[in-house]
């Protein structure tokens, strides 16, 4: 009997267990219980007490402290996340949690999960922190059953929510937002809320971002430093969304949104390199349509459907290659259609059992001539989940599978995948009265190869087996609330393993690279927080700390001179604090983030070692309230002190940098 098949007969009679418990006690219980729908509560900001792993989130509040343009600004300040950054506005932007890496983590938008078969990773980037009501990051299990198939399956979960409006009959709400920035940054947001009937709640808005992105650098070589002004940097973006809520029943809710986004942008050059001779340049079009209904037909039960069409296309331009055309001109499109349905019944008063199905069909065809593969992949996701909650105790066990069919236009398609992912997780509370929770998980992963991986021209291999990956963890938790304070701080340890790790090495010679399968990661560490908040009074003061600690090593040989070494960007310290303080007369803020060293290189030799870094930043803002509308004025300051740093070697980021924010409602 393998492991996997092992672990599935241990969860298995650990649920029956509870099962026959819980059904001897309402059997024997000579007072009628009323049963009514299970709810999930989420606090709008800190870690949850309650979860069985670390589950973090951050609100209006804690976004406009840390001077937050895009979501991936949020999440440097989450424990056990680590933000990957290409560069600036228009730089690529991926999160990956507990050293799996970001194709590990599931991105919901709305609650319907973002998917990119071309490359596997979702740039936070495209999505603004202006009109987001909260975001929530889930390392390991979730406590909620009314999940997708699709998000139980991976190792994280983000879910991003939109702001969604609540308005009086007959009223309309009108927002307007303008921000000018260093380096001749503009971001213009618009936006009106209409009550459309009783019923039905109708949310447009769009936004516009451009920025020059020419800010100055210092190049070092070899001890000759020069002042340097990064080149083909601008961005352009454009953002429109409309969004439709609506209470068709009592018992039923329905939500339809549609999302546009296009980009135009410079890729800036290694600047190891000529960068003044930089002329790539990047197009961007994603669009989707997605509805989602949620309704109880009965006392026990929840349905939720979940639909969704999107279309992305992507071209990328260099014309500084040296080919018959005298350019690379590539263009991508990729086009998915999504379904997804979850029934969740509460069998008894504390337990609940639900199963999810999700079907997703991807299309993708590179447009650049005749001899491409156009792959195309059926991936059928299901989940099935029971919880068992008491005053004290709230345990969790899921079983996800997965199942793929794929084929191509050209050539042979890689084979099919199917396989089977156990997670168990349990919450403790040890001292009520101190707010003590104890918890531990246990989870699988699964990650399919990507269109990449498989078909790019020379380097796709078709022979790529998926990643599969562990995640265990044991943490405690201490929340404590009164009508005046709010105290959360929390600990986990983690240890996560990953197997058959895809990565690009060089094949026949330097100048090709292929992908292939490359063994094995394991990463221990720490991730924790404390987070303090004020809740009356005239001044109001809060705090949120948190600090990671990470010793992701490379185990794929014994024999290889990268062993136990560090992997590429992944620092094993990092830090970061956001310290604000609201009143009626101004509201202040300060942030602060550190990261300590890391390499740039599996071998971790002097050569590629990236030095410690840290970023402060502060804020001021003040709201005013007129008779028919709410006027705010804010100014930010990011890296006050001018430190000067790289993320990605060869790409440096900006210095200091200044905002001015100015915001009305009617």
């Amino acid at each position: 009997m393998t492991s996997v098949y092992k672990k599935c007969l241990t969860i298995a009679c650990a649920l029956c267990l509870l099962f026959f418990e819980v059904q001897g006690k309402a059997l024997s219980d000579t007072v009628r219980t009323e049963v009514i729908q299970e709810v999930t509560v989420y606090g709008a900001r800190g870690s949850d007490v309650s979860s069985v792993s670390t589950a973090k989130s951050a609100d209006r509040k804690l976004m406009e402290a840390a001077s937050a343009l895009q979501i991936s600004d949020v999440l440097k300040y989450f424990s056990g996340a680590t933000v990957k950054d290409y560069g600036g506005i228009g730089g690529l932007k991926t999160v990956s949690v507990r050293g799996l890496g970001a194709t590990h983590t599931a991105v919901a938008y709305d609650g319907v999960i973002i998917t990119d078969n071309q490359t596997g990773q979702i740039d936070l980037g495209r999505f603004s922190a202006s009109r987001t009501e909260s975001v929530r990051l889930v390392s390991g299990p979730d406590n909620d059953l009314l999940q997708t198939a699709a998000m139980a399956a991976q190792a994280a979960a983000l879910t991003v929510n939109s702001y969604r409006p609540r308005l009086e009959t007959g009223k309309a709400q009108c927002n307007a937002e303008v921000k000018y920035g260093s380096f001749n940054t503009v971001s213009a947001l618009a936006g009106v809320d209409l009550l459309a009937s009783r019923n039905n709640t109708l949310s447009l808005q769009t936004e516009w971002l451009k920025t020059d992105g020419d800010y100055p650098y210092i190049q070092d070589n070899a001890g000759n430093s020069q002042r340097k002004i990064r080149d083909n940097s601008n961005v352009r973006r454009l953002r429109a969304e409309a969004a439709l809520f609506s209470t068709l029943t009592d018992n039923t809710e329905l939500s339809v949104r549609g999302y546009w986004f296009l980009s135009e942008q410079g890729l800036p050059a290694n600047i190891l390199y000529n960068d003044n001779a930089a002329r790539e340049h990047l197009w961007n079009r994603n669009g989707f349509a997605q509805a989602s209904l949620k309704t109880y037909p009965a006392k026990r039960m929840t349905l939720l459907f979940n639909a969704k069409y999107g279309e992305s296309y992507t071209r990328y331009l260099n014309p500084g290659i040296n080919n018959s055309m005298g350019k690379l001109d590539n263009r991508y499109n990729e086009q998915e259609g999504y379904l997804s349905g979850v029934l969740l019944y509460r069998l008894a008063e504390r337990l609940s059992a639900s199963v999810a199905a999700d079907g997703r069909y991807s299309r993708f065809d590179n447009g650049n001539g005749d001899e491409q593969a156009r792959p195309a992949r059926l991936t059928l996701n299901s989940s099935s989940a029971i919880k068992y909650a008491s005053e004290r105790t709230v345990l969790t066990a899921r079983l996800n599978h997965v199942v793929t069919a794929e084929k191509t236009l050209l050539n042979e398609a890689t084979r099919n995948y199917n396989n089977l992912s156990p997670v168990i997780g349990v919450n403790w509370t040890a001292l009520p009265a101190a707010g003590l929770h104890l918890r531990a998980s246990y989870s699988t992963t699964y990650r399919l190869p990507t269109f990449n991986d498989l078909y790019f021209e020379q380097i796709g291999r078709r022979d790529l087996r998926p990643e599969k990956g562990s995640v265990k963890s044991i943490g405690a938790v201490i929340g404590h609330e009164t009508e005046k304070l709010a105290i959360s701080l929390y600990a986990d340890l983690f240890d996560s393993s990953l197997t058959d790790r895809i990565m690009a090495v060089p094949g026949k010679n330097t100048a090709v690279w292929m992908m292939k399968n490359i063994g094995c990661v394991v990463t221990h560490g720490v991730e924790s927080g404390l987070e303090i908040e004020s809740a009356s009074g005239k001044i109001r003061p809060a705090v949120n700390l948190s600090y990671t600690y990470q010793r992701s090593m490379d185990k794929s040989d014994k024999t290889s001179y990268t062993w136990n070494h560090q992997l590429p960007y992944t620092p094993r310290h990092s830090a970061s604090a956001v310290v604000w303080v609201v009143s009626k007369w101004l509201n202040m803020s300060a942030n602060w983030l550190y990261s300590g060293e890391y390499f740039s290189n599996s071998y971790n030799g002097p050569e590629y070692r990236m030095p410690a870094y840290y970023e402060i930043g502060c804020s001021l803002w003040r709201e005013f309230n007129l008779r028919d509308y709410t006027f705010t004025v804010q100014s930010e300051c990011i890296n006050l002190t001018d430190s000067r740093y790289e993320l990605v070697r060869n790409y440096p980021m900006p210095g200091r940098q200044f905002r001015l924010k100015l915001k009305i409602a009617l």
